[in-house]
């Protein structure tokens, strides 16, 4: 694989699916870019996948929910493996609102313009009804970027971790 892959969606719990991309990193493999959809009474889209396959992530994600469906958006981190398609999510989805840090607002703000009303913050130790489930900000034990936090599911006991346990791979997992 020597380009930005989007692989097709799957259903990986009862009200969970991800939606599987690659990233090629000559020399060491390739890395895994998901994003997943929670399946909640307000549902929530975890992370945006990369701006490269960002029209296949638009047909993924619609395969799954129409995306003026979504309520919410956590960003685990804004980095841009994880904001790839976000300026399609917004204007696709007008009642979405974005979930991030202070700090998430302000490092995506070098890349795209939120306005106020989208975005609710949510610190570590903080959570957030989505209906019929809690999700809970909890900071990864390891992670690259200052505002990484990862979003804990009441609900189905998952854990979206951002990029705590993620590793170039030789193949698709």
């Amino acid at each position: 694989m020597d380009t930005p892959t989007m692989f097709q969606p799957r259903q990986v719990a009862a009200d969970i699916h991800v939606l599987p991309a690659y990233f090629p990193i000559p020399g060491f493999g390739i890395l895994p870019v998901n994003a997943f959809v929670l399946m909640a009474t307000e549902p929530v889209l975890v992370d945006t996948g990369l701006t490269a396959v960002s029209d296949e992530f638009i047909q993924g994600l619609s395969s799954i929910i129409h995306p003026r469906d979504l309520r919410w958006l956590w960003l685990t981190h804004a980095d841009q493996d994880h904001i790839g398609s976000l300026h399609k999510i917004l204007e696709l989805a007008p009642a979405l609102r974005v979930i991030t840090t202070f700090l998430g607002l302000g490092k995506m703000s070098l890349f795209i313009s939120l306005p106020p009303e989208r975005v609710y913050f949510l610190n570590p130790g903080q959570s957030i009804g989505v209906g019929d489930r809690k999700l809970a900000a909890v900071r990864p034990p390891v992670f690259d970027a200052p505002e990484t936090t990862g979003c804990y599911d009441s609900k189905s006991g998952v854990y979206f971790s951002a990029d705590c346990f993620g590793a170039p791979l030789s193949a698709p997992a």
